[in-house]
């Protein structure tokens, strides 16, 4: 057996939400209240860090992201959803997160809806609009957009090539890190692109590893 496994693992949950119920009972109510309104244990069917539940109460709490998303995602990811809105998972194939999975979720903030539409003007550009210049071309007509086209070609712009997107499932947000071990997901973290991947696995190792050791071995 690896010795790894052989290693027990620290409830840490139950040991930091325990001292929060002394130091800051308000907060500690909080916390429980908000597992039990977005089931997050139900969800994850309890295999979740302690980083992971107070990533995703502070962000709610600081109005940065909608719990809902990624509890859709993960819910897709244990079978109990069919369809995921956004980019399939990964895994991560260099270091220092090789070994671990990634799941994007889109929550449609702004951040979120601005590089999605950045993404698809890339790719499809503005197929309204292009129609519009083709039909013009064929019949040899010089035309000009008019206040009437705007808004049509606003709408293409965004909702039509968030919509191809989703199509081909490139929506993208930010991620839900995880590890597969013996066929089933563990939930670590949440984490943005710009976080850096160092301080993604910095702060897995603070906590996780001893939650989970198997992870010892993932990340060596």
């Amino acid at each position: 057996m690896n010795e790894a496994l052989k290693i027990k693992p620290v409830d840490l949950k139950s040991l930091i939400l325990g001292d929060l119920k002394k130091q800051d009972p308000v907060t500690h109510s909080e916390i429980i209240a908000f597992q039990q309104v977005y089931k997050v244990t139900e969800a994850t069917n309890g295999r979740h860090s302690i980083s992971f539940l107070l990533d995703l109460f502070f962000s709610f709490k600081n109005s940065l992201l909608n719990p809902s998303a990624v509890i859709h995602e993960i819910n897709f990811l244990e079978g109990k959803e069919l369809e995921s809105r956004a980019k399939v998972a990964s895994l991560f194939q260099k270091n220092p997160l090789k070994g671990l999975w990634h799941k994007h979720y889109y929550d449609g903030n702004i951040t979120a809806l601005a590089n999605n539409v950045k993404n698809a003007l890339n790719e499809h550009s503005l197929p309204y609009f292009e129609k519009m210049v083709s039909d013009a071309k064929q019949i040899g007509e010089e035309r000009f957009v008019s206040l009437e086209d705007i808004p049509h070609i606003v709408n293409d712009a965004i909702s039509g090539n968030l919509e191809r997107r989703r199509k081909d499932g490139k929506i993208t947000g930010e991620w839900v890190v995880y590890a597969c071990h013996e066929g089933i997901n563990y939930y670590l973290c949440l984490a943005k692109h710009n976080d850096g991947d160092e301080k993604i696995r910095m702060k897995i190792k603070s906590t996780c590893v001893l939650e989970f050791p198997f992870l010892r071995k993932i990340l060596s």
